[in-house]
């Protein structure tokens, strides 16, 4: 059984469908154009975490930037300069034991990019993403795999948001 639809029901089911897209956070992303003169960049990362310069890396080559080693790099080449990151817990839930059950984890971060005397052009500039773990009233062994999982999850998100933000330095 075939219900025919008129324009005002289409337009209705149209704007349900977007908002239900929106809702659950989908957006498009394409891929950013990166300054010609960030194509070849010195990577100098005291970020304190594998995860996060492996993600970085991953993304610098995906977007078509080449980590040059420092002692090759002319004059013209950049230096991207990450500081350390930092992570905060916020408590948002706890359970009848007052033992808590889920938190709000931000990971956050300064980078900036510089010549090689060592002046900045670009930055400091904070990058951060947020994440909520659940399951930390679980067993130690469940928690800490669950965090790990999730923290690289955050320093790949991290890592993309970077290079997205690194799309629009005003480099020439």
């Amino acid at each position: 059984m075939i219900i025919p639809l008129n324009k005002t029901t289409r337009f209705l089911l149209l704007i349900v469908l977007s908002f239900s897209v929106v809702a659950c956070g989908f957006h498009l992303r394409g891929q950013v154009a990166i300054p010609e003169a960030l194509k070849r960049l010195v990577l100098t990362s005291d970020s304190g975490s594998p995860a996060f310069d492996t993600a970085l890396r991953i993304a610098l080559t995906r977007a078509g930037i080449k980590v040059v080693d420092p002692k090759n790099a002319g004059d013209d080449v950049l230096e991207l300069k990450i500081n350390p990151l930092k992570t905060s817990n916020t408590v948002l839930a706890r359970n009848g034991s007052n033992d808590v059950t889920q938190v709000q984890r931000e990971l956050s971060g300064v980078y900036f990019i510089r010549q090689k005397d060592g002046k900045s052009i670009y930055g400091p500039r904070n990058f951060s993403t947020t994440k909520i773990l659940s399951n930390q009233n679980a067993e130690e062994s469940t928690k800490a795999a669950y965090n790990q999982t999730e923290m690289e999850t955050m320093a790949n998100d991290l890592a993309n948001q970077l290079i997205s933000d690194l799309a629009y330095a005003p480099v020439k």
